[in-house]
């Protein structure tokens, strides 16, 4: 999931930085393209809210939302890229699809969290968030003045890191549906952690990890 922080927000660093110039490139000047630049903190909001709750509402299959929803601002910087600088509705419409790319990462953070157990391995775990930080530096270095309007090291770095993203997820996928199948086959189905079930609840009490819990499952 690291790695996944990583990717996804290297679109988000450079868009961040320079989606203002992106749109005052199609030939607005900066009062307009200030203003048309108002809507994408709301697009971005709310597209996180939306894969949150279909990731909510999907029990059992969020890194299928996860893997899902970069394809909107990969469909978005594909629109921008290809489509003419002659045809301002169609590149603000791709532009504003690419500021969904806070559905992935809002949506895929939940994962790390609901699957570790052990105060000091849920700390080790929130290490995965420095990916945020890494990807959002790497962004903005993607993006060359000389390539402008088109930025095409800046689109090709985007549509690699939505593509990488959803193959990682992919990959996390497999590997949590791995090992719940290896713990059913060596401890059986997992039982639900209530009064009656006193074994499962000293292991909640002991502080073990999620490899150590005989009844712990990993979310996906």
């Amino acid at each position: 999931m690291f790695f996944f922080n990583i990717a996804v927000n290297i679109p988000n660093g450079g868009l961040i930085t320079f989606g203002a110039l992106i749109i005052n490139n199609l030939g607005f000047d900066a009062q307009t393209s200030a203003l048309l630049s108002m809507p994408t903190g709301v697009i971005s909001s709310a597209s996180g809210f939306l894969a949150s709750y279909l990731a909510a509402k999907w029990q059992g299959r969020r890194t299928f939302v996860v893997m899902l929803a970069p394809l909107v601002p990969l469909l978005g910087t594909a629109l921008v890229y290809a489509l003419p600088r002659s045809s301002t509705g169609g590149q603000m419409f791709g532009l504003y699809l690419m500021y969904c790319y806070c559905a992935p990462y809002v949506t895929a953070i939940s994962l790390p969290q609901a699957n570790t157990a052990g105060s000091t391995k849920k700390v080790v775990t929130y290490g995965i968030l420095l990916g945020y930080g890494a990807g959002n530096l790497i962004g903005p270095q993607t993006f060359r003045e000389a390539q402008a309007p088109a930025y095409t090291g800046g689109t090709i770095a985007m549509l690699s890191c939505y593509c990488t993203a959803i193959l990682l997820v992919g990959l996390y996928f497999i590997v949590a549906r791995l090992e719940n199948h290896r713990k059913d086959k060596k401890y059986g189905k997992a039982h639900q952690v209530e009064k009656e079930n006193v074994d499962a609840l000293v292991e909640v009490y002991q502080d073990l990890s999620d490899k150590k819990q005989e009844d712990f499952r990993y979310t996906h």
